[in-house]
């Protein structure tokens, strides 16, 4: 990153006093305060660098300052890339959204829906519909995560480590034996359902999903330093994790 072009921001039709006032601004607010060990704020507009500007640390223990190349630990963002895999395998005609998902999962064409009971003495029923691929993408599938602590089937993920080892094939297999939380199509909910379109990318693709990322995706983006792991050359770019505290602030 350190290594990109800054433009005056005028040059690209911003102000110049705006982009000061951010720095001010994170400065006053967050960074003296220790609210945020670090920041790093990148500004860009028409394809140009505007403002780039780096404050406070990114590893505060050893006092190394934030860098302009600072790499960062992100979640959640696996999600978007597992679905723009899916959906560049979707454009080769691999798959029709409406599938039903057991046509490419065998092992899913008797998935139940919870009625009652705890695992593993659950009362199940057929749902309305099969899940479709369409249920994934949409996180309309039935299914849950593990921390969302609300129901006896996200407790029933927690009992059989669902996603605990990272094995997808062990993950589906799972599942196959679990009941959804409700008929494909009728709620939505926040669930695993990224994580089988990303068994499906395996699948359609015959590759491992961090290596379709890196051919499909990543390098054809120029994303060097996105991946699911941090290369040993690149490690002291990494900069520290921290956990807000409510009375010690980041730790």
């Amino acid at each position: 990153m350190s290594s990109l072009k800054v433009v005056s921001p005028a040059s690209v039709g911003l102000d110049g006093k705006v982009m000061g006032n951010i720095r001010d601004y994170l400065k006053e607010q967050y960074v003296e305060p220790g609210k945020y060990v670090g920041t790093l704020t990148l500004v860009a507009r028409k394809g140009e660098i505007a403002y780039l500007d780096a404050l406070g640390f990114m590893d505060r223990e050893n006092k190394k300052a934030m860098q302009e190349d600072a790499i960062f630990s992100i979640y959640s963002m696996s999600k978007p890339i597992t679905s723009i895999a899916l959906m560049q395998l979707y454009e080769k005609s691999l798959f029709r959204l409406d599938d039903p998902i057991h046509w490419h999962i065998p092992s899913w064409r008797n998935l139940r829906v919870y009625e009652s009971g705890l695992y593993p003495n659950f009362l199940t029923s057929r749902p309305k519909r099969h899940m479709t691929i369409r249920d994934l993408l949409s996180h309309m599938s039935g299914l849950t995560y593990d921390f969302m602590l609300r129901t006896n089937v996200d407790a029933a993920y927690r009992k059989t480590k669902l996603q605990a080892t990272g094995d997808l094939q062990a993950m589906i297999d799972t599942l196959a034996q679990l009941p959804l939380e409700f008929s494909p199509g009728e709620q939505w909910n926040y669930s695993v359902s990224t994580d089988v379109c990303g068994y499906l990318v395996e699948h359609f693709s015959g590759m491992k999903l961090d290596k379709y990322f890196q051919k499909h995706i990543f390098d054809p983006l120029g994303m060097e330093d996105t991946g699911f792991s941090c290369a040993k050359e690149k490690v002291d770019r990494l900069a520290s994790l921290y956990e807000q505290h409510p009375k010690k602030g980041p730790v």
